[in-house]
C-alpha cells in the first residue's frame, strides 16, 4: 500500500508539474509546423532531413438524453503517424498514416451533421488502417507559392478556421469543422497549388471524385478560394470559397456550392468564427444551406494560457432534413503534449437516418485524452 501512496504522489507530482508548464505564455498554441496540419502536432525543426510526429487520442462518448436511445456508450481510438522528408529547403515529402477503431454514436443516432469525425472515417468498419495523405510538395519565393501533388485531403487547403477546424482539440461535430456542404471527395489523388501576396491568399485544386482504388469516374472535385487577413487591428481571417464537381452518386450529374469562413480576434482571449454555405444538385429542387458559429475563448485571467473554451452553433438544411445542433467544449493543457478535452453536444432535432425517425434534444458528453510524440 505504501508503494502504491508512493507511486501515486510522484503520478500526481509529474502531472501538475506538466500543468504549470503548460500554461507558461511562450505556450499559447502547439505552433503550426511547415505544412500547416488542422490537427494538433508538435513542430519539428524545418532542418532536419526526417522528422516523425505522431498523436494517441482516445475518446468516449455517450447518449446521456434521448428521446429513443439513452444510455449508449461509444468508445473509440486513434493513432496518427506523420512522417515528413524534407531533401531541400522547398521540397517536402509527407504521409500521414491512421490506425483507427470504434463506431461512434451516429451508429444509432444517424445524424446529418455526424457527432464524430475520427468515426466516420472508419466508413461503417470496427476498425480500419488508411493512409490519409502521400503527397510532394514544392515551394517558390520563400514559401509563397505552395504546390502539393499526391494523395491529399481538400479539408486542409480549403474552408479553413482558426476557432473551428481541429477534431482532435476542438469541436467533434463534423459541421462545426467544416461547412457540411463543402462536400469534399474521399482522400484520393490530387493537386492544390496556395499562393500568398501580402495579406491575401490564393487556392485552388483539382481532385480525384474517388480515391486511387474507388471510382475516379465524372468531373473531377474542382475547388477555388480566395482569402484575406488581418482586416482589422486583431487577427482575422475571411475566406470565400467555390466549387464544382459530380454528384457522388450520379456521375452524369453535376452538383456546386459556394461559402464563406471567417475567424476573427475581437480581444486577445476571445474569438468569434462565421461559415455560411449554399448548394444544389442536378435532380433536385431544394438549394441546401447551411451556417454555423460560435467562439473560442482563453481563460488567461485565470492563469490558463493554453486551455481553450468553445462554443458553436450548428444548421443544415439538405434534402435529406433540417438539423440544429450545440456543441461546448473545454481544453484542458497539462503540458504542450498532452490534453484533455471535455465536451457536450446538444442535438436539437434533426432526422435520424438510422431508424427513419426524428431525433430531439439529446444530448451527448464526451472526453477525448490526446498525447502528442
Amino acid at each position: 500500500m505504501r508503494n502504491r501512496g508512493l507511486l501515486g504522489a510522484a503520478l500526481a507530482a509529474v502531472v501538475l508539474a506538466s500543468a504549470a508548464t503548460a500554461q507558461e505564455a511562450d505556450r499559447f498554441e502547439p505552433p503550426r509546423d511547415e505544412l500547416e496540419r488542422r490537427q494538433a502536432r508538435i513542430a519539428k525543426p524545418s532542418s532536419e532531413l526526417v522528422s516523425i510526429n505522431a498523436a494517441l487520442m482516445s475518446t468516449v462518448q455517450w447518449i446521456a438524453a434521448s428521446n429513443h436511445a439513452a444510455g449508449a456508450l461509444f468508445g473509440a481510438g486513434s493513432v496518427d503517424l506523420n512522417v515528413t522528408v524534407r531533401p531541400r529547403e522547398d521540397v517536402r515529402l509527407f504521409l500521414d498514416a491512421e490506425a483507427l477503431i470504434g463506431p461512434g454514436p451516429d451508429r444509432q443516432l444517424g445524424t446529418l451533421s455526424r457527432l464524430n469525425t475520427d468515426a466516420e472515417r472508419l466508413e461503417g468498419a470496427q476498425k480500419r488502417l488508411v493512409i490519409r495523405e502521400l503527397f510532394l510538395r514544392l515551394a517558390w519565393h520563400e514559401e509563397h507559392v505552395r504546390f502539393s501533388i499526391g494523395k491529399l485531403d481538400v479539408n486542409h487547403y480549403f474552408d479553413r478556421n482558426f476557432f473551428a477546424e481541429d477534431e482532435t482539440t476542438q469541436f467533434l461535430d463534423m459541421a462545426l469543422l467544416n461547412s457540411p456542404l463543402l462536400k469534399p471527395p474521399p482522400n484520393g489523388p490530387g493537386a492544390a497549388v496556395r499562393v500568398s501576396v501580402g495579406d491575401w491568399r490564393y487556392a485552388f485544386g483539382v481532385h480525384a471524385p474517388g480515391d486511387f482504388d474507388g471510382d475516379v469516374s465524372g468531373l473531377p472535385y474542382v475547388i477555388g478560394e480566395l482569402g484575406h487577413r488581418n482586416v482589422f487591428a486583431l487577427a482575422g481571417h475571411y475566406r470565400l470559397w467555390a466549387r464544382v464537381s459530380a454528384v457522388p452518386e450520379a456521375r452524369d450529374h453535376v452538383t456546386w456550392g459556394v461559402g464563406v469562413s471567417i475567424d476573427q480576434l475581437v480581444t486577445p482571449d476571445l474569438g468569434v468564427f462565421l461559415r455560411a454555405s449554399l448548394a444544389r444538385s442536378d435532380g433536385q429542387g431544394l438549394t441546401s444551406r447551411a451556417w454555423s458559429s460560435g467562439i473560442q475563448l482563453a481563460p488567461t485571467r485565470l492563469g490558463r494560457v493554453a486551455d481553450r473554451f468553445g462554443i458553436g452553433y450548428t444548421f443544415q438544411h439538405e434534402p435529406a432534413g433540417r438539423e440544429r445542433l450545440v456543441e461546448a467544449y473545454y481544453k484542458l493543457a497539462l503540458a504542450d503534449w498532452m490534453f484533455f478535452i471535455g465536451n457536450v453536444q446538444w442535438l436539437i432535432s434533426g432526422p435520424n437516418q438510422v431508424t427513419g425517425g426524428t431525433n430531439r434534444n439529446v444530448v451527448i458528453p464526451g472526453l477525448r485524452a490526446l498525447v502528442l510524440f
